[in-house]
Parts: C-alpha cells; structure tokens; sequence
C-alpha cells in the first residue's frame, strides 16, 4: 500500500533513434505516461510536433495488396516491435509483384482467349444447327454479316431500328444471352453496327478455318480449349508457388509493419525540435532508473523537472499508487487525488470484506456474487467484478459459519448465532462501514500535503 512519488522527464534524443525510443517507451507503458506533444509546443517558438506522414502506411497497403492477390489472411502473428528497412519491404513487395503480374498477365490472356474460343464453339453448333454455311456467308461480295450475342432483356429493342436496312435471324437463346446473326449491305453496315452496339451486342469473331465441316472446326476449337484449361490450371499452380515462397516472409513483414505503423503513431507525445526530438514523461521511477532504461540508446540525455512545470498547460501529474493484486479492485472506492500521502485502499478492502463476512455471512448470496463478478470480467477485467468476487467470497466464507443458503435454508446447525436479526445484521453493519469510510477519509485530509513549487 503507497502512493508512489511521481517523477517528471525530458528525454531528448536524436532523430535516428525515434522508432527505438518509441519501442522502449511501450515496453515500460505501465510506468512511463508521456504527455501530448501539443501542449508542451504550444505558441513556442522553433518547437513543432512530430506529426510527419507515417512512413508505414504506404508500403503496409502494399503488403494488404499483395496478400489480397495471393488469396492470404492478414492476420497479426504477435505484437512485438521489431525494427524493420523499408528500402528492404519495398524491394519485396516489387519482387513479389512483378512475379504475380508476370503470371497473372499470361493467365488472363489465355482465359480471354479461351472464353472467346468456348464462344466460337457456341456459335458454330448454333450454325450448324441452323443450317448456315459459313463459307457463303464470308463469300458474299455486297452483304456483311456479324454474328455474337446480345444481353435477353437488350433484345426487345431491336425493334426500335425497324426502319434500317437490315435482317437477322435468333440462332439460340440461354438464360443470359440471345445469340444471332444480322446482315445489311456493306456500305451501311456502320450505321446497323452502331445500332446493335446501343444494345450491348458482343460481336463474336469466327476463326479462320472454320468453313467446310463446321463440326471439324468445332472439334479444333474443343481441343484447343482443353489445353488452354491445363495451361490456366498450370498457371494456378505457379501462383500457389508464389504464395508457399512467400507466405511466412509476407505475414512477418506484414505483422512488423502492422505493429510500427501502430507505434509512430504515438509520435503524438513526441517534441520536435528540428536538432532533437524529445518526450516529457511522468513516471514512478526515478532519474537514475530511468538514465539505465534507455543506456543503450546512445543520443538519449535525461533532464528531471518539476512536477508541475507546465501545470499553466494544463499538464498534470498522474497520482500513481502501487496495491497488491488481491486489494487493487478497491481502489475506486476512495481513491487518490494529488497532494494526497496516505492510500486507505487496504483498509477499505479489509473492513469491507471482514464486515460482509460478518452481517451478510451467507453461502447463496456469497456464491451469488462471485458469479456475477466473473459475469462483469467476461470481457475485460474491471475494478468492479474484482469487488464482487472478492466480497462475495468473504460473504460466503462467512455463509460457511452461518449454514444458511439466503437466509432461508439451513444447511447444519451454525457454528455459531448473531443475537441481531438478520436484518438488523445488515443495518448495524452498514453503518459500520459508513462510519469506518469517514474516519479514512478524515484520515486522508489530515495526512494531506500541499503540492510544492
């Protein structure tokens, strides 16, 4: 039990060792509170605050880039900072890079070219089907012809350029699109082409050798897809390449980068004055503690200051006080103000706890309260639920002398009886409590000092 004396710093350093200083203040968070930056270089002259671009959002959108690419999780490996060369990420990231575009550039020209060969294939049986010879149609000397497909609900428009000069003829019909063939003479066709592109029409190029047996070219073109399949699959496999050669290197960097960016962003409490940099901090430890945290930070000096130096600022020391883990959770119920030398938290535990046991003694209510306790600690520890497992153990253990479960079972004979009733119990022993919480905080008031300058 103690209210810890409070120490303030100016820890100044050279600009080079920013991310080191920066690491090492996070490792003793629990100790170190360091104050924005703002109100220290407020309205002084020569003296701005560190609020640079942080050079890790850049190369850390790369890395989310890439990691989308390779079809890879971002997740965060762990949380410690780990300095890292940028110049050494950028170099990664461009290397990945042109591997993946370099497959990724050949994959995407053999599927278009396979989309538009399975689209040939299409067209052809819808031909053949219709009993159109392909070699009279690219014979014709004065008529054009196009074939491809138009979009199901495009097609009710056609109607709209009934007055150009045209014909066609509905080869097949899917779900999504209506395949067709249109001719027109050929000293027109640009003004019916114009027409069907407002309908989305998607012109649909046949290949050369497709005349004679429509269906040996229907078969080539079958083949032919098939081992486009095999090179995009082959493909495929390269990229999987790409992410097992990376994969570890890619979620280390990514989870450092992820970290740093995290890190400069607390540049916040960091002072800049161009020459040096520097942090004020209040800590419970003292100078020479202090000097040997950051001993092997070479540019690092400490200069101790008052306290309340730039109190005007509205700079105010933090009250620290250091309980143990059984009597922290106390701490609200009286707690610390500056100027202040005596922390009643164990005497506030102990009275509280001993008055429960005592006037509510029971094992219902005590086993009650130790259950919603961990009900208010599911998500993240807190003072309270502290409290409520800690008093509820204390009323059970009392419960154990008593035998009862709320006061209306008994379990055995009580080892031994109140001569109050039970109700009266619990009044006597909150005005207890009342009374106890006043002597401490007259207590608190007589031991008080005033702040020195």
């Amino acid at each position: 039990m103690a209210i810890m004396k409070t120490h303030f710093f100016n820890i100044s350093f050279e600009h080079k060792d920013l991310m080191k200083m920066l690491i090492k203040m996070t490792e003793y968070q629990e100790n170190m509170f360091p104050q924005d930056s703002r109100k220290i270089a407020n309205n002084v002259k020569g003296v701005s605050v560190m609020d640079a671009i942080n050079p890790y959002n850049e190369p850390l959108d790369n890395i989310y880039h890439i990691l989308s690419r390779l079809n890879l999780e971002s997740n965060v490996q762990d949380s410690e900072f780990k300095e890292i060369n940028l110049h050494n990420v950028n170099k990664l990231i461009d290397e990945i890079n042109d591997e993946v575009d370099n497959i990724v550039n050949i994959k995407e020209g053999i599927v278009k070219e396979k989309e538009e060969n399975d689209e040939a294939v299409i067209l052809l049986r819808n031909l053949e089907e219709s009993k159109i010879s392909v070699d009279d149609v690219k014979n014709t000397k004065y008529i054009t012809c196009r074939f491809g497909k138009i979009p199901v609900n495009e097609f009710t428009k056609i109607q709209y350029y009934r007055d150009y000069e045209f014909i066609f003829k509905e080869l097949n019909r899917s779900k999504q699109y209506v395949w067709i063939v249109y001719a027109g003479l050929t000293n027109s066709i640009s003004q019916i082409d114009n027409a069907f592109s407002s309908m989305s029409f998607e012109q649909i190029t046949l290949p050369d050798f497709a005349h004679g047996k429509i269906h040996e070219a229907i078969n080539e073109l079958t083949e032919e897809s098939i081992a486009m399949e095999k090179y995009i699959n082959k493909m495929d496999s390269k990229l999987e390449g790409v992410k097992n050669k990376y994969q570890e290197k890619l979620l280390d960097t990514f989870t450092s980068l992820y970290n740093l960016k995290k890190l400069y962003d607390h540049c916040r409490y960091v002072v800049d004055f161009s020459q040096k940099a520097s942090i004020y901090t209040f800590s419970s430890y003292d100078l020479k503690e202090i000097e040997t945290i950051f001993k092997d930070i070479d540019s690092v000096k400490v200069m101790e200051l008052p306290v309340n130096i730039y109190e005007n600022r509205n700079i105010t020391a933090p009250i620290l006080v250091k309980n143990n883990s059984f009597f922290k959770p106390f701490e609200n119920i009286l707690s610390v103000a500056l100027g202040d030398t005596f922390d009643p938290t164990i005497f506030v535990a102990i009275i509280t706890m001993v008055i429960g046991a005592i006037c509510v003694g029971d094992i219902g209510v005590g086993a009650l309260l130790i259950v919603l306790g961990f009900l208010f600690t599911i998500k993240k520890t807190n003072n309270f639920g502290g409290m409520l497992k800690r008093i509820g153990a204390a009323i059970l253990i009392g419960g154990l002398f008593y035998g009862t479960v709320f006061y209306q079972i008994e379990l055995y004979q009580p080892l031994f009886n109140l001569p109050l009733h039970v109700i009266h119990t619990f009044l006597f022993g909150f005005s207890v409590w009342i009374i106890a919480i006043i002597v401490l905080i007259i207590a608190k008031k007589v031991t008080r000092k005033s702040i020195k300058i």
